[in-house]
């Protein structure tokens, strides 16, 4: 005998009805606690919940919660690098660069600080700083595409468009698409973010 979908966990209630076994209650879903109500251990709590903000697009939330980790573990160049991060992607692009600065005076071969270092530079309109953190980058990690390209454009700002062919040259035989934009700029003679 076929029966209808749902069916079968409807008899099983039932039956468990039957023979006095209540069905289980319902779990609340937990409320999440104000950040200045938590209650956090230590630096690794406070760089977990900066994490989870920070994934839930709660930037300045995440930040303070590295910042309490950094309070905590002042050493720790990842918090420093997601500190920088937070404040970024809220636009706190001052704030962010000295995070970012020291999380890769903490770690010198942290190759996602000088990239995240370079973009702040280059949206805060400080092309030159912005060319050398993605200069340091590419000694570090050499197949990052984005780099090249966005030196390229950094290149263009700083009225040298000959580096910024360099880069184009560099892009042509490993990201077509981005030597195609980067081109398209040095020809344009307009930068494009």
């Amino acid at each position: 005998m076929k029966l209808p979908s749902g069916s079968l966990v409807m008899l099983l209630m039932v039956a468990g009805l039957c023979a006095g076994v209540s069905p289980p209650a319902p779990v609340p879903e937990p409320v999440p606690v104000p950040l200045d109500q938590e209650e956090y251990l230590d630096a690794e709590d406070w760089f977990r919940s900066g994490l989870a903000l920070n994934g839930s697009g709660n930037y300045r939330e995440a930040a303070e919660a590295f910042a309490r980790s950094i309070s905590i573990e002042p050493e720790n160049p990842l918090a420093w690098l997601n500190l920088g991060t937070a404040r970024a992607l809220y636009g706190d692009y001052a704030d962010a660069i000295p995070a970012l600065e020291k999380s890769v005076h903490l770690d010198p071969k942290l190759a996602l600080g000088f990239a995240n270092l370079g973009e702040v530079f280059f949206r805060s309109e400080r092309f030159g700083e912005a060319v050398e953190a993605f200069t340091t980058l590419l000694t570090l990690w050499p197949e990052d595409h984005n780099a090249h390209y966005k030196r390229g454009l950094a290149y263009l700002h700083l009225q040298e468009a000959g580096k910024a062919r360099a880069e184009y040259l560099t892009l042509k035989t490993v990201d077509p698409e981005l030597a195609g934009k980067l081109l398209q700029a040095i020809e344009e003679g307009t930068v494009h973010n």
